[in-house]
Formats: C-alpha cells, structure tokens, sequence
C-alpha cells in the first residue's frame, strides 16, 4: 500500500513555505508532542495497567488525527510498487512491532503502540512519497526550536521532580532521560546546519547566529539533564558532522583541529568531565550502570523462553517493572530481543543499516551529513536508553523520518 496525492510546489529557499508545505512539520511535531511530552506526573505502574486518563486519550487523538488526515490527504491506493530496501525494511519492523502486541501479556496498552507505530509508518511514506527536501528542513527546522522553546520554558518555569531526578534539568513532567534524547538530536542537527552554513541547499536559512544560538540553547539544555546516554550520542553525531561535511585533505585538517580541541577541554576540565559522569553515584552504582546490568542480566535469563518472537510488544516494561522495579529495557536492542525476539531485533538492525548504507550513497550532501550524523548519534544514545528500539517516542520517530529523508533524497 502506497500513498498518491497532490504534490507541494517547491518553495523558494529561506522563505517559510506555502500552507501545503507545512503538513510534514505539523505531524512529526504533533507526534513528538503527543507521545513525549508528560502534562503530569504518572506511576510507573499505571501505562502497563491499560488505565487511560484524559492526557493518554489526548496522545491517542492525535495519532487518530494524523491518520485521519494522511488518509484523507493522500487517498491510499492498491497499486503494488517495487520497494526499495530502505522502504521493504521500514513496513518489515513497523509490522513486527504491531503483529508483536496481538500476544502481550499488557494486551490493551500493546494495542495502543503497535496502532501508533502503524501511523508512524503511514507518515514516513506518505514524506518518502510527496515530500522536497525543502520539507524535510523545515521539519529538522520546527524541532529544534520546539525543543529550544521546551529548554526556556523549563528555565522560566520548573515543574515537580520525583527524588531520583532532582537536581537534573527538564521540562514539564518529561523525565530527564528522555528530554536528554530529544536534546541530543536538536544539538546533532544544528550543529550540522551550522556547518553547513554555506551550502547550497532548499529550505529555510536562517541567519548563523541564529542558529549559534539556539545551539547554545540546547547544548546548555543537554549538559544541565545530566543524561550521560544522550551527552555522549550527541558527542559522536557532532564528531560525525565535522567528519562527513568536508572531504579529501579538508576533512584530515578538520580531523586534527577537532583532535587537538578535545584533548585540550579534557586535560583542562578532566575533573569537571569526571563529576559529571559520576553524577554523584556511588562506585557500586556506577558498576552497574545504574542497575542496568543486573536488568539486561535478568533480560537474558528471561530470553531463552521466547528467542524468536519474544514475549510481545510492552512486555519488557512490565516484566522488568515488576521483578527489578525498571520499567523498559534501557537499551534498545534488549528492549526489542524481549518484545519482538530475534525476529524484530534483525529486522530494526537491518534498518539501521540500510539507513545509513543509503545515505552514504546520497548526491546531495547536507541531507547525506544530517542522515549519517543523526542516526550514529541515536544508535549511541540507544546502548542505555530503548527509545529506538521501542514504539511510540522520539526515537521512533525519527527512525521513520530518517527513513523517509533517504527516500526524498533519492527522489531529488
């Protein structure tokens, strides 16, 4: 199944669109929005219970409107097309994920985020499909000043924090892990829009303090959540933007400044660097990764009774909620070995990397830079968060707008 519709002119470059343009920018936000921005504070217990408040209804509305709108908008139709790898993987995880929840042992929540991964999937093509480049920057465009916005607000306004997260920045209810992530990918892409200043390329283009600016923003945001997870994905994406956005001899030069600056900021604030990685903790806690290894110790204990198809979307939440008190599996790809089994772990791999194989093989090179900047960047993130290798958030998202990018890309 396919989606067909009218497409958008292509807007001049720096302006901000036709209102047919604005589409892409108003569902991946409204998505983002809908799934990681907490309006009040929840027990971890209550999501696996299948109980829905006003603001769970609000998050189920929105996807229902954005399915809504994406059938109306581009009518489906029964034309079979060959698929590229990229799009064969895309329907290939997104399917696993929903086919998974019909066997959960948390039936109704499952339900609730395979449906949700379904309109995540139906976005992605539907941008694949009748997306310009040009839309995809303003999408990149409209999420980091959500999150720039989200970082003031939070400064302006501080909201109530459970004890095991005081003293970490955040924004509204939205636990510090996750504001981490959604931080490290506005750091990644405006550090690519930064260097890429002088490029020719379609979309909005702002002025460069602008975007100095609001980098020093989410930068600032970024270190006062004290998430280590996304510091150190946001480190390797920027790594990787200086990396991929010069070529030949330019890139070593580049290479050698870049080298020569860190070792300077380690050997100058190797105490400071320390502190904050400690983060207070104690050795024992530290060794355990915040009980995270004892959680992935008892994940593959577990493992051996479902090995192909897993225990069923959700279940890692409530199985580790229960016996260890975490809830999910902090780290995407154990996450994905208890839900969805060898099946689906192979399946988001494989993406992965056809993700990123596609993008290297792209012409156009600020979306051949954000693609293989933005990706690495969550792929490091995910060894200590499952947001990438779990439905219905940040990570997810972006995994099928990458996806769709590639494919917008191909088409320019």
């Amino acid at each position: 199944m396919s989606f067909t519709g009218a497409r958008a002119r292509i807007p001049a470059a720096g302006s901000l669109g036709n209102p047919g343009a604005i589409w892409p920018v108003a569902c991946v936000l409204a998505l983002v929005v809908a799934s990681d921005y907490k309006f009040r504070l929840r027990a971890n217990d209550q999501a696996v219970t299948g109980n829905a408040d006003l603001f769970v209804l609000a998050e189920i509305g929105t996807y229902a409107l954005v399915a809504i709108f994406l059938f109306v908008r581009f009518r489906p139709d029964t034309r079979v097309r060959r698929p590229d790898v990229v799009t064969f993987l895309s329907y290939a995880y997104a399917l696993m994920l929903a086919g998974s929840a019909l066997y959960s042992p948390y039936l109704k929540l499952a339900l609730v985020r395979g449906a949700q991964v379904l309109v995540v999937l139906a976005l992605s093509r539907a941008l694949a499909r009748h997306a310009k480049p040009a839309d995809m920057h303003r999408v990149a465009h409209g999420f980091f000043v959500l999150i720039a916005g989200s970082v003031l607000l939070g400064l302006l306004v501080r909201f109530p924090q459970g004890k095991l997260q005081a003293g970490r920045f955040t924004w509204l209810y939205v636990h510090p892990v996750e504001a981490g992530e959604m931080l490290a990918i506005a750091v990644v892409l405006l550090a690519g829009y930064v260097l890429a200043h002088g490029l020719e390329r379609a979309g909005p283009r702002w002025p460069l303090p602008v975007y100095l600016v609001l980098l020093a923003i989410c930068a600032g945001g970024l270190i006062a959540t004290k998430t280590r997870g996304a510091v150190i994905g946001a480190i390797v994406g920027v790594l990787l933007v200086v990396w991929t956005r010069w070529r030949g001899q330019r890139k070593v030069e580049a290479g050698v400044v870049l080298a020569v600056v860190l070792i300077t900021i380690a050997l100058s604030s190797s105490s400071a660097i320390e502190s904050f990685f400690a983060r207070g903790e104690t050795l024992a806690k530290l060794s355990t990764l915040n009980s995270r290894t004892d959680l992935w110790g008892y994940a593959f204990e577990l493992f051996p009774e479902h090995p192909l198809y897993g225990f069923g979307l959700t279940a890692s939440r409530g199985l580790f909620l229960e016996s260890i008190g975490l809830g999910g599996g902090h780290n995407a790809l154990v996450n994905l070995l208890m839900d969805t089994g060898i099946l689906g772990a192979a399946c988001w791999l494989a993406l992965l990397v056809a993700i990123l194989l596609a993008a290297r093989r792209l012409t156009l090179p600020v979306e051949r830079m954000m693609i293989l900047s933005v990706l690495p960047a969550m792929i490091a993130n995910s060894v200590f968060t499952e947001g990438l290798g779990a439905p219905a958030n940040v990570g997810c998202t972006w995994l099928f707008v990458l996806a769709a990018w590639v494919g917008v890309a191909r088409r320019a």
